[in-house]
């Protein structure tokens, strides 16, 4: 497959170029490993007692252990993030996650599995109920793209959704990286 590292702007809204040339570069890098790919939208929040300076540094196991987990199974994991300061002025992060589609097309259960991992990192001290966002309210997700496929609806969805993390909006508070990626060859 041809990459194609083209900005798509999906959104009317002002976005970190730099965000999201990488963000869709890890998606062609996705595209171009796998012919079928799934990608899952998620948020991510910890518990509101948590301040946001430990929330920042618990992001990174998480993810970790997430993509190592994923990657145990044969889904070829990488992920896209942002970070972001909601109006309470709490950290949350917005992920994508970019998965072979050829081993797994179950949503529900890539969600189960986010939540378990969340638990590991927090600690049994805290509930993770309702701190994974599946990222679905309007909208699809889960969705599965095909390399090939004539019928580009769902690699355009892949890039609106794409194009909101690269959103500048509530990124103005953000201290430290507010757009990070796995590693990507």
């Amino acid at each position: 497959m041809e990459e194609d590292n083209r900005i798509f702007h999906s959104l009317d809204i002002p976005m970190n170029e730099k965000a999201l040339t990488v963000f869709n570069k890890a998606l062609n890098y996705a595209l171009g490993k796998h012919s079928k790919l799934l990608v899952v939208r998620e948020d991510v929040s910890f518990p509101k007692e948590m301040p946001n300076d430990m929330v920042q540094e618990l992001i990174k196991p998480y993810n970790r252990k997430l993509r190592e987990k994923w990657k145990n199974d044969g889904y070829a994991p990488v992920y896209i993030a942002a970070r972001e300061i909601n109006s309470e002025g709490r950290v949350h992060y917005h992920e994508a996650w970019f998965l072979n589609g050829h081993k797994t097309w179950k949503t529900y259960e890539r969600f189960k599995e986010s939540e378990q991992v969340l638990q590991r990192v927090i600690g049994s001290e805290y509930d993770v109920k309702g701190l994974i966002d599946h990222c679905d309210n309007g909208h699809r997700n889960g969705i599965m793209v095909k390399r090939d496929d004539p019928d580009s609806t769902d690699l355009h969805e892949v890039q609106r959704q794409i194009s909101y993390l690269a959103k500048i909006k509530q990124k103005d508070n953000v201290k430290g990286k507010k757009f990070f990626t796995s590693r990507i060859n």
